[in-house]
């Protein structure tokens, strides 16, 4: 499964959650705009859409991923029965950590399992023409490549004695610091939209800790070098085709 991982990490532009009845529009403006670069599809997405897509997949422009560890798959499950969203969203977040890939949503139902486990938002009042989108989704990228060693070297703190309040705090300031990445989306008339949803297992998981549940034994099976690969903070750009 590694080897299948490292072949498909470098070329990959992000992992995408698609709503199968309501994604053939945004899954053109898709492979319109990534001719040359693969999209992701997590396995419990692509076994849950029945044909949507048939004859999309193998680098056109989709690609099944991979989990690179057992202990992904692991956290995937343990965050499903944690979280209570659907566990193809799970695993979405979980692999587009693990490939360091922004999540591209389309569907209004992807997007409202998002919004659930977000812990920020970054709303436009802008509307974007081609050249918006590209430079944004360009940014997307910047910020998941530039959180990502810290979040997860930050993430293994789970696994230790850790003031989860200050945890959560120092997690919540890098978000809140990278926010001002998409300071164009403020300069507009358009009716505010969700752009992007930031999505933070590890700090969501410190929160339940908080409340009582033993994260922190649950996580013990699990290796912190390994797991910790799928708790970075992620960018879930909601992808609405306007350009």
């Amino acid at each position: 499964m590694f080897s299948r991982y490292a072949s498909l990490v470098k070329n990959l532009r992000g992992v995408v959650l698609i709503d199968p009845e309501e994604g053939e529009e945004g899954v053109k403006w898709l492979k319109d705009r990534f001719k040359y670069r693969n999209l992701g599809v997590p396995p419990t997405m692509l076994r849950g859409a029945g044909d949507f897509f048939k004859g999309k997949m193998e680098g056109k422009p989709f690609v099944e991923l991979v989990y690179p560890t057992k202990s992904l798959e692991k956290l995937k499950e343990l965050c499903t029965e944690l979280l209570g969203v659907e566990e193809r969203v799970v695993e979405g977040v979980i692999l587009a950590s693990a490939y360091v890939s922004p999540i591209l949503a389309i569907g209004d139902g992807v997007k409202q399992q998002l919004a659930k486990i977000a812990v920020d938002t970054v709303e436009s009042r802008a509307k974007l023409d081609l050249k918006g989108w590209k430079l944004h989704l360009r940014i997307a990228d910047y910020t998941v490549l530039d959180l990502y060693r810290w979040s997860t070297e930050h993430a293994e703190e789970l696994w230790r004695d850790v003031d989860l309040n200050l945890f959560i705090e120092e997690r919540r300031k890098r978000v809140s610091r990278d926010k001002a990445r998409y300071w164009r989306l403020a300069k507009g008339d358009e009716k505010p939209w969700s752009f992007l949803y930031y999505v933070d297992l590890a700090r969501l998981l410190a929160s339940k800790q908080l409340e009582g549940v033993n994260i922190k034994g649950r996580l013990a099976a699990l290796s912190p070098q390994e797991a910790s690969s799928g708790l970075a903070i992620e960018a879930a750009v909601a992808i609405t085709p306007r350009a």
